[in-house]
């Protein structure tokens, strides 16, 4: 069986996992290379994983070996790189977010098109064994029909644990661009599109305090939201709460939950590919009627843990999609994480800051399908 040869362009701090991850887990990726705008960067990244090359992002794109190229390069970056990688013939696995705009969106993926590359994006997190037992229980009609889901994603920012935190504090970044592509990844291939949009942010306070890293005691400023409250109306009616937000110090606000005519879903953070999914049916509210006891009323007050129906490779994992990518490339199918999911999560984001911004509701003008699902029981590292 063909193994694809890896390219990771851009050292940073998340390439530790997605190297990491791909080399512990993914035995038909191999990385062959690893590139910085900064050379001692990905030598010391090569040093310490074993990689056979390290070079500058010009000669990983001459590179001829090279069958996908990982773009994990900041996020304002992302278009241009994408671009030429996608010149490069390479094929393309982009951290999130894609593009900072719809437009651009599209036009690295018509770009793509014409090159006939393929393209794939992060989040590939609802490809894991978490989010893929949610969606077959939830097709499964554990919960009946689906109406209502709670998303909400509450921290305090990242200048507690992230060495660098000032980009996420700059246009195009923030919560939405950070953190919300998680949340509607997972909603739109449980559920489905978003039809509308209708959302408020906010921003406590201008200034935040790094307390980690070479900076640590340094001050940001920003001038953007920090804080979004959405509700998005999905083509099939569900109705969704979503808050993003990096200004909430602790919450008791569910990171996920799905609510149906017979119960509830809910699991524990979309953030992470392996997760234990929980239910509450109404026959635990209704029972008591039947049986007033004291293990009628513990049912009554409690979710049930669910089997996860997929080997759970890692908690807080990356590169699933990279794999499902070269799968796709291998047997010539779509893959899940391609140009029309791209363009609505970019779109979905794009509505939540404009809906904010200006006060009105946004009516969406991409769509797709959910991404099909895996079968139950599959090796963790095949997709059918």
């Amino acid at each position: 069986m063909r193994r694809f040869r890896i390219g990771i362009l851009g050292c940073g701090y998340i390439s530790n996992t997605y190297i990491s991850d791909i080399q512990t887990f993914y035995k038909d990726l191999k990385i062959a290379a690893c590139a910085d705008l900064v050379p001692e960067v990905a030598m010391a990244q090569a040093d310490k994983y074993g990689i056979a090359k390290s070079c500058t992002p010009d000669e990983l794109l001459a590179d001829d070996s090279i069958d996908i190229i990982v773009n994990l390069t900041p996020p304002d970056m992302h278009p241009e790189v994408n671009r030429k990688i996608i010149a490069a013939g390479k094929h393309l696995f982009c951290e999130k977010p894609f593009a900072p705009s719809l437009e651009e969106a599209r036009q690295v993926l018509d770009m793509a098109d014409r090159k006939g590359v393929r393209v794939g994006c992060a989040p590939d997190t609802f490809l894991s064994s978490g989010l893929q037992s949610m969606r077959f229980y939830l097709d499964s009609g554990i919960i009946g029909k689906p109406f209502f889901v709670a998303a909400n994603m509450t921290n305090f920012g990242v200048e507690t644990w992230h060495p660098n935190p000032f980009p996420y504090y700059t246009d195009h970044a923030g919560p939405m661009f950070d953190m919300a592509p998680y949340y509607l990844s997972a909603i739109i291939s449980l559920l489905g599109p978003i039809e509308s949009v209708a959302a408020f942010s906010a921003m406590p306070s201008g200034t935040r305090h790094v307390y980690t890293g070479p900076r640590a005691g340094a001050d940001i400023e920003t001038s953007i939201p920090t804080h979004f409250s959405s509700i998005l109306r999905l083509r099939n009616g569900v109705i969704v709460s979503m808050n993003m937000s990096f200004d909430i110090y602790r919450s008791d606000l569910p990171a996920l939950e799905i609510c149906g005519t017979d119960g509830t879903l809910s699991y524990p953070d979309p953030n992470f590919g392996g997760g234990t999914p929980k239910v509450y049916r109404k026959e635990q509210y209704t029972g008591t009627v039947y049986q007033q006891t004291e293990a009628a009323e513990a049912r009554r007050e409690k979710f049930y843990e669910l089997p996860e129906l997929y080997a759970r490779v890692k908690d807080y994992s990356r590169g699933l999609g990279v794999l499902e990518l070269a799968d796709a490339i291998r047997t010539g199918r779509r893959n899940r994480t391609g140009a029309d999911l791209i363009l609505h999560i970019t779109e979905a984001i794009e509505a939540v800051r404009a809906s904010a911004e200006n006060g009105g509701f946004y009516t969406m003008q991409t769509t797709c399908e959910r991404p099909e699902a895996i079968p139950p029981g599959v090796q963790a590292d095949k997709f059918r």
